[in-house]
């Protein structure tokens, strides 16, 4: 199983490589256990802002493919 930071760090990457997506670097990722408990869910959160749905959108694909199974939390605000 991959770890917490090298996921974190690759979505990161990809959202912040994607040419299509404006203002990238202001999405924060960040992969953390849902629970303290013995077996805790790993999951992906999305946190930040973007220009329009079709951005958001393309975040959350990217973030889902690259989530290793893991459920992707989104919390991003599209700026209207």
């Amino acid at each position: 199983m991959q770890n917490l930071e090298k996921v974190q760090t690759e979505i990161q990457k990809v959202i912040g490589e994607d040419p299509t997506i404006r203002e990238a670097n202001r999405i924060i990722v960040t992969v953390e256990k849902k629970s303290i408990w013995k077996g805790g869910k790993e999951v992906v959160l999305l946190k930040g802002s973007v220009h329009s749905e079709s951005d958001k959108a393309k975040v959350n694909a990217i973030a889902r493919q690259h989530a290793s199974g893991r459920e992707v939390v989104d919390s991003i605000t599209v700026l209207t």
